[in-house]
């Protein structure tokens, strides 16, 4: 009888031991905050963490918040090696990215996000999207598949007395700046600001489609003569890493595989946008997706694109145009 109740015992205890196990070995990535009440003026800090059995080389994250009530200001990360990097900022969503050369184990704190509170209010901070990711066999980045986003939301109470902001001691790591690009003034009518716009864009289109033939012909002429050809520095997203240079033009990027430019990322549309060129000037033109030009908006019109300037495409493709 105590042969069959240790065993019973031992049983329980290697069935509880598999389980732990298994619990810990999870992949996961979740929001935090230390205290949820602040004061008008004071920093607000929540902590975004993860659990990992995979030795990450960087991470992303988008932070949803209400600019009404907060502004993001930075992020640190306590990873030894982890440096941020800049991306363009819209206002309303914080995205975070950093990387590291060297592989690295992480279960805990990923990074401490820091906002300003600007009046008093309550609001939420919600994790809209968070990935783990790794360096694969071909020497590009790769998401870590299988990780689950856990406590996604944290609720803040922030009280209308005005304080003096205090600042708070980061953890260690390179801060990576967060600044939202400045809000559009309040002074003129917003359906003013909408019919110029429209008229703008219409006017814009029109000239590039009569123009557009003769100069891209131009354009290529004289890079072929030069030797010069322009190209994209693909930073975030699919192919991160490669440089793709721009054989034709116009030049057209999207999710199909039939575009000049294939991006298989579920943010990008199937015909996203195109890069063309008129007056001597390359141009990148929205075709009905996200497109952002240095943290700018593109809705289906165009804009022009000089050597560094910064794009994305959706939530996460990024490239640096070069010239």
């Amino acid at each position: 009888m105590k042969s069959v109740n240790a065993f019973i015992v031992a049983s329980i205890l290697t069935l509880a031991l598999i389980m732990n196990v298994s619990a810990q070995s999870s992949e996961s990535i979740w929001l935090t905050a230390n205290t949820t009440a602040y004061k008008t003026g004071e920093t607000v800090v929540v902590t975004l963490n993860a659990a990992s059995a995979t030795l990450i080389q960087g991470f992303t994250f988008q932070i949803r918040y209400d600019p009404a009530c907060l502004k993001p200001t930075n992020a640190s990360s306590p990873i030894s090696g982890m440096n941020g990097l800049p991306l363009p900022q819209l206002i309303g969503l914080v995205d975070g990215s950093y990387a590291s050369t060297t592989p690295q184990a992480i279960n805990g704190v990923l990074a401490e996000v820091r906002f300003t509170a600007l009046k008093g209010c309550q609001t939420n901070l919600t994790l809209e999207s968070a990935a783990l990711a790794i360096r694969n066999a071909s020497g590009f980045a790769a998401a870590v598949t299988g990780v689950a986003l856990g406590e996604k939301n944290v609720a803040l109470n922030i009280d209308k007395e005005v304080v003096q902001s205090q600042a708070t001691q980061p953890v260690s790591g390179a801060l990576l700046q967060l600044t939202p690009p400045p809000p559009t003034s309040q002074g003129i009518p917003g359906w003013l600001i909408g019919l110029f716009a429209t008229l703008l864009v219409a006017g814009g289109v029109f000239v590039i489609y009569k123009r557009l033939p003769h100069e891209t012909t131009t354009v290529q002429k004289n890079s072929t003569s030069s030797g010069a050809m322009a190209r994209l520095q693909i930073k975030h997203g699919p192919q991160a890493g490669k440089s793709i240079a721009i054989t034709k033009l116009p030049c057209q990027i999207g999710r199909d595989p039939v575009n000049d430019i294939c991006l298989n990322d579920p943010h990008v549309i199937s015909q996203h946008a195109r890069i063309f060129a008129a007056q001597n000037e390359y141009y990148l033109m929205d075709l009905g997706g996200e497109t952002y030009v240095n943290g700018q908006v593109i809705r289906k019109s165009s804009a022009i694109l000089r050597p560094g300037d910064v794009v994305r495409l959706g939530k996460s493709a990024l490239f640096v145009f070069n010239s």
